[in-house]
C-alpha cells in the first residue's frame, strides 16, 4: 500500500495540472502579438470607446490607444498592432479601418488610418476595408491595402500595394474573404430598436442560418437568411440593453446537401 499511494498522488497531480483553466474575459475582440522590442502582448478592440487596450500576459494594462473616428462612424477593425513594422524607430503602431453607413442610398463607406500611439497619422487609405501585410523573397515587406466602392450597384475594388520600412514580426490571418460569406457590419450598431445585418451567400449557397446570442452563450433567435436577399433587419424592441452574437452558419445548397462556407460572426450594442 505504501508504494501505492505515491502513484496515485503523482497522477492525481498530472491531472490536476493538465486542467485547461480560464485566465481573464474581455468584452471585446482580442488577440495576442509579439512585438518587437515590448514582447508579447494582448490587445482589444473596443468598439464603444474607440480605442485599442493593450494589455501585458498577465492581463494587467499597458497601453491604451485611443483611435480618432469621425461623428457618425463606427470602428471596424484593428490590424497589425506592431514595433518597427510601420517605422524603423521603435514606435509602436497600427492600423485601423471605420466605416460609416449612408440611410438614404443604403451603402457602406470605408477608410483606414496607420497611426502612431500617439495619434500620429502615418497613412489615410481612403474606401479601405481590408488589408494583408505579405514579405517578399529579397525580405521587402508590403501592405496591401483593398478599398471598396459600395455606391455603385456593382462595385469597384481598389488595391494599393505599399511598401513599408520595418518587418513582421506577428504573422496575422489575411481578413479578405477567400470562399466565405461575405458580411458587412451591422448598422446601427450601438442600436436600440432594430439591427441591419448586411450579407453576401457564397455561389451555390441556397440558404444560411442567422443565429443571435447573449453574453452568456444562451441563443435567443435563429433567422433562416436566403439567397435572393443581401441583408436581414431583426427588431430588438424585446431585447435587454446589453451585449449580443451574431453569427451566419452553413444552411443548405441548391441541390439539398449543408453547404461549407465559413461562418461568419459579428457583435452588436444594444442600449
Amino acid at each position: 500500500m505504501k508504494k501505492i499511494l505515491p502513484v496515485i498522488f503523482i497522477l492525481l497531480s498530472v491531472i490536476v495540472n493538465g486542467q485547461i483553466t480560464l485566465e481573464k474575459t474581455y468584452d471585446a475582440s482580442g488577440t495576442f502579438v509579439n512585438l518587437t522590442n515590448s514582447g508579447d502582448k494582448f490587445y482589444i478592440m473596443d468598439v464603444v470607446n474607440n480605442q485599442c487596450r493593450i494589455y501585458n500576459t498577465d492581463h494587467t494594462l499597458w497601453k491604451t490607444i485611443n483611435l480618432p473616428v469621425p461623428v457618425n462612424n463606427y470602428l471596424y477593425d484593428i490590424r497589425y498592432v506592431s514595433e518597427n513594422m510601420f517605422t524603423l524607430s521603435n514606435e509602436l503602431c497600427l492600423a485601423y479601418v471605420y466605416y460609416a453607413y449612408n440611410t438614404t442610398s443604403e451603402y457602406y463607406t470605408f477608410n483606414a488610418k496607420v497611426i502612431k500611439d500617439d495619434g500620429t497619422v502615418l497613412l489615410t487609405i481612403p474606401g479601405c476595408q481590408y488589408m494583408s501585410a505579405f514579405t517578399t523573397e529579397n525580405s521587402a515587406v508590403k501592405l496591401l491595402t483593398y478599398s471598396y466602392d459600395y455606391s455603385i450597384a456593382l462595385y469597384t475594388i481598389t488595391t494599393r500595394v505599399y511598401n513599408l520600412p520595418g518587418t513582421i514580426t506577428s504573422i496575422e490571418e489575411s481578413e479578405i474573404p477567400s470562399g466565405k460569406i461575405s458580411l458587412s457590419p451591422a448598422f446601427p450598431n450601438p442600436a436600440s430598436s432594430f439591427i441591419k445585418i448586411p450579407y453576401l451567400l457564397p455561389e451555390g449557397t441556397a440558404s444560411a442560418i442567422l443565429k443571435i446570442s447573449d453574453s452568456n452563450g444562451r441563443l435567443i433567435t435563429t433567422r433562416q437568411l436566403l439567397n435572393t436577399s443581401d441583408n436581414i433587419t431583426v427588431q430588438l424592441n424585446d431585447y435587454p440593453s446589453g451585449i449580443y452574437i451574431y453569427s451566419i452558419e452553413p444552411g443548405t445548397s441548391p441541390s439539398g446537401g449543408v453547404s461549407t462556407f465559413t461562418p461568419q460572426a459579428g457583435k452588436i450594442l444594444v442600449q
